[in-house]
């Protein structure tokens, strides 16, 4: 299936962080714009699986999966 076919669908559910939403974005780089995440310093997992920066733009979320965003925090 082509990328600009799957841009037809309107909506995908999503679990983002725990919290179950309908999203547009149908790769993880088009998640972070959507859901208004500026930046690179996020790590991304789809259905518990890192998802590598370099593949942002070509892996395609599906409804149903289960994504968690995560950025680095400085503690101690």
């Amino acid at each position: 299936m082509q990328k600009a076919a799957l841009h037809e669908k309107t909506v995908i559910a999503l679990t983002i962080n725990g919290e179950r939403k309908q999203v547009r974005a149908i790769t993880p780089r088009e998640l972070l714009t959507e859901l208004e995440l500026e930046g690179e310093f996020f790590a991304i997992a789809v259905n518990r699986r890192v998802i590598t920066r370099t593949r942002w733009d070509e892996s395609i979320l599906r409804d149903g999966d289960s994504v968690e965003i995560v950025t680095p925090r400085q503690g101690g």
